[in-house]
């Protein structure tokens, strides 16, 4: 069985655009991966059809293929050409399911556990008042969620004001009032802070009993990290943008997170994420992998945490509902705070290929230090 051809889709959802590879084999397999990443969708385009010549013709051996990409050039890494090869890889996976009529995490070795916390995030604008944010989180808990994610800073950072402080700790607070005790708060902050804030964050809302603050100061200085957690009585979570092994091993030495957040789409994919997965467990972490992505990367990430068993919990995105439920044709359900694999062969999901072209790709701009930063229209 060998790759006929590779194809790179765009779909257009509100402040992204998802990119979805769609991979074909000789015999008529068609399998999905997704490569997502805002402001640079182009750009992942641009190399995943640079390595198509070289994958045109080749056998569906997983780990060969990923050996070539990940050292077969002169150049290779960086955030990039790892989303390229992730997209590549999970669509990969999809086919090699699908051809021996398994699903994804039966080749993985099976069931470490036998369903998945998810957390609701994407339905509360970074500019709300604190009532808006106890309203909003109170509804997810009704729609069948348990866990909660928000950003309650607004475009603050590296330092933070006093009110800023405060307008931060009345939206956690309004938070917890409205979903009670036994809801999981996580809390947010998209690496901007200087060490000092973050800690300083970290005291200010410790009396809510967050879940974690995540990417309290950015990625690239791990022992500041490391620095950070050690003095943070909320557990850090971190690494949805680090991108390769190698980088994960020396952030687990560092003991620079409690929980860590690989990125199916950007680690290299299924088996790479497992791979994160089990260096985690062996130093007693467990894993919440990021995926503020579309519903293929969900199944994607969905069936490589079923084969490890420190998997914690999963980002669930809920904007574009009417988009992402047009991707799939069976769309995913939420039972009690849990979403459990469908069994079905390869990722467990069925592409709708007539949405891939209808919604159009647009060219958007994220600007992560506004106060609502979510999303700041179209560009030319």
């Amino acid at each position: 069985m060998k790759i006929k051809d590779i194809q790179v889709h765009f779909v257009h959802a509100l402040w992204r655009n998802f990119v979805i590879v769609r991979t074909e084999t000789d015999d008529g397999i068609i399998g999905y991966g997704e490569g997502t990443m805002g402001d640079f969708e182009k750009t992942i385009e641009a190399a995943i059809l640079d390595y198509r010549p070289h994958l045109i013709g080749r056998e569906i051996e997983i780990p060969s293929i990923m050996n070539f990409l990940s050292r077969g050039f002169f150049w290779r890494g960086g955030p990039i050409l790892m989303t390229a090869i992730s997209a590549i890889e999970q669509s990969l996976w999809d086919i090699l399911g699908k051809s021996m009529n398994k699903p994804v995490y039966a080749l993985l070795g099976g069931k470490a556990v036998e369903r998945i916390k998810v957390y609701a995030n994407g339905f509360i604008s970074g500019s709300a008042p604190p009532n808006e944010y106890g309203a909003a989180s109170a509804k997810q808990v009704e729609n069948g969620f348990n866990a909660v994610k928000i950003d309650p800073f607004g475009g603050a950072g590296p330092a933070i004001t006093p009110g800023e402080l405060d307008k931060a700790v009345a939206r956690v607070k309004a938070i917890r009032d409205a979903v009670g005790p036994e809801v999981g708060i996580l809390v947010e902050a998209e690496g901007r802070f200087d060490p000092s804030t973050a800690i300083k964050a970290a005291r200010a809302i410790e009396r809510f009993d967050p879940l974690w603050i995540e990417e309290p100061i950015p990625e690239e200085d791990l022992d500041a990290m490391a620095y950070v957690r050690s003095r943070s009585p909320v557990p850090v979570a971190t690494g949805e943008r680090v991108v390769t092994k190698q980088r994960y091993a020396e952030l687990l030495s560092k003991r620079a997170a409690d929980i860590i957040q690989a990125d199916v789409c950007h680690v290299g994919g299924i088996r790479a994420l497992c791979t994160i997965g089990s260096m985690a467990e062996n130093n007693y972490i467990p894993v919440a992998p990021h995926n503020p992505n579309g519903p293929i990367a969900t199944a994607a990430s969905l069936n490589a945490m079923m084969a490890m068993p420190n998997s914690m919990i999963l980002e669930f995105w809920l904007d574009v509902e009417t988009v992402r439920h047009d991707l799939i044709t069976d769309y995913f359900e939420i039972e009690k705070g849990y979403l459990r694999p469908s069994g079905l062969p390869g990722l467990g999901i069925e592409v709708n290929e007539k949405a891939l072209s209808k919604y159009p790709y647009k060219k958007l701009h994220v600007d992560y230090y506004s106060d609502d930063y979510k999303y700041h229209g179209d560009l030319p």
